[in-house]
């Protein structure tokens, strides 16, 4: 049953895997999907989700959940091969689609023609950058469909975000964490979050989808802010943004250097995030670990401000 298998040559030490040549070792460049009554192609370096059955209930709700009359202007950030954006362009007036990879934006323009759709506009840009290009051009959403990679939005896509204002925001994660943080930023710009549905896309694993609604406050008087102790939740705010892993791949990608989980503990228990119970601590009293290197605990300190962990 197998249609397209590629390697991809890389000789890169960092965390970067689908960068170098690709070589197609058998079948066509790429594969295709059915998906909701639509046609889509996906090259090797594209992203497409996984499980095809869960997909067709995940993108549904999304669908559901932006409330689409068919006058609404749309844009899709981390738009892939245009999968969400091309369904909503059924339903709407006009799409954007922004997504950084420029094989995926390739992809999404051959499957808007496949598609016959004719009211889709894609953009190979980050997130953030494509977001500030239609605010420049005064483009003013109706609705933002955003299915950002595990680390959720960044800060200035969500301030990008808030000013261009649309009513409805339709948020697809692939980890609670970053989405509770990034509806949590959203409620401070005057969103509140108004249903959550969580899709088993990973089944028998802990990993879940999940897609969000959140819609503008008509009125600020009518905003609430509610201040949550750290101490009340089972994780705390700021462990919760960042695994171990995401710090070293970040350090590792900006300075070339490798930390260890103890050098991260060491730095976010000087900051005062508090670890979980017996995480990287001494076996004994008596127990001595080494400080973590001036070099590195500079490193790691940029890493937390970027994940927003500390200011």
């Amino acid at each position: 049953n197998i249609r397209s298998m590629s390697a991809i040559i890389n000789r890169r030490e960092d965390n970067v895997i689908l960068d170098g040549k690709e070589v197609l070792l058998y079948g066509n460049p790429y594969i295709e999907e059915d998906l909701l009554g639509c046609r889509f192609r996906i090259s090797a370096r594209s992203f497409f989700q996984i499980n095809p059955y869960a997909t067709k209930l995940l993108y549904s709700k999304a669908l559901e959940f932006a409330q689409l009359t068919g006058n609404e202007t749309v844009i899709d950030l981390y738009c892939g091969t245009g999968t969400i954006g091309i369904l909503a362009s059924k339903h709407a007036k006009q799409v954007y689609g922004i997504e950084v990879v420029a094989d995926a934006i390739r992809d999404a323009k051959v499957n808007a023609e496949i598609n016959n759709v004719n009211n889709i506009q894609f953009f190979c840009a980050d997130a953030k950058d494509g977001a500030k290009k239609l605010i420049a051009a005064k483009i003013r959403p109706d609705v933002v469909i955003v299915d950002p990679p595990r680390k959720g939005c960044s800060i200035e896509t969500l301030n990008a975000i808030e000013t261009m204002s649309p009513r409805r925001l339709v948020y697809v994660s692939c980890d609670p964490a970053t989405l509770t943080r990034d509806c949590a930023i959203m409620k401070e710009k005057g969103y509140e979050t108004v249903k959550v549905q969580p899709v088993d896309m990973f089944p028998q694993t802990v990993a879940v989808e999940t897609v969000c609604l959140l819609s503008k406050l008509s009125e600020v008087k009518n905003h609430i802010s509610v201040k949550v102790d750290m101490d009340e939740m089972d994780l705390t705010a700021a462990e919760s943004k960042a695994t171990y892993q995401e710090i070293q791949e970040w350090v590792q990608e900006k300075y070339r250097f490798h930390v260890t989980h103890l050098n991260i503990a060491q730095v976010k228990r000087k900051h005062g995030i508090i670890e979980r119970e017996n995480y990287n601590k001494p076996k004994s009293e008596d127990s001595r670990q080494p400080g973590c290197p001036e070099e590195k605990e500079q490193a790691i300190e940029e890493a937390l401000k970027h994940f927003q962990m500390i200011i």
